[in-house]
């Protein structure tokens, strides 16, 4: 990316290349039509090439293309709320909840990410969190408390690993 925001159009392809199915993912885990996220991630590419002489090269490149693309997820649920349009495919696809195989990868590496963080968090939290992870409600104000405050020193963990 540094390439090609310094003028070397050569590497357009490369840059492509390594982009364009990183924000594909991105969208399409926050968009449940296939065709919106494909849109919005194909609109973030455009705003990463038209302004890639504006990236910041002390930063990290692919986060400001994803940061882009968030963007471009936000706006366009925006103008789905505006127009009050609930297509029959968004209304098929909330219906099916079967999720894609893509889907299910990314749902388990990002299980994998959590408990990898969770494994740098006190030993006390583990049980808390490993509770939450398995979706089990739980009872009483204790056990929220605790719950809270671990996935309060979670959230700190998160951030310095992945931003």
């Amino acid at each position: 990316m540094v390439r090609f925001a310094d003028g070397e159009r050569a590497a357009f392809r490369e840059v492509f290349d390594a982009l364009w199915p990183v924000l594909l993912a991105f969208t399409s885990r926050t968009l449940t039509i296939g065709a919106d996220a494909e849109d919005a991630a194909q609109r973030g590419l455009l705003k990463v090439f038209d302004r890639i002489a504006d990236m910041d090269r002390a930063r990290d490149g692919v986060a400001w293309a994803v940061t882009i693309a968030a963007y471009e997820v936000m706006t366009l649920r925006r103008q789905h709320q505006r127009r009050r349009e609930h297509s029959a495919d968004a209304l098929l696809a909330v219906a099916d909840g079967d999720p894609s195989p893509i889907d299910h990868i990314l749902r388990e590496e990002l299980r994998t990410a959590v408990r990898l963080a969770i494994g740098e968090l006190p030993a006390r939290d583990h049980p808390v969190l490993a509770e939450a992870l398995d979706e089990v409600v739980l009872s009483g104000e204790t056990e929220r408390k605790r719950r809270f405050r671990a996935f309060g020193r979670l959230r700190d963990v998160w951030r310095k690993t992945h931003g």
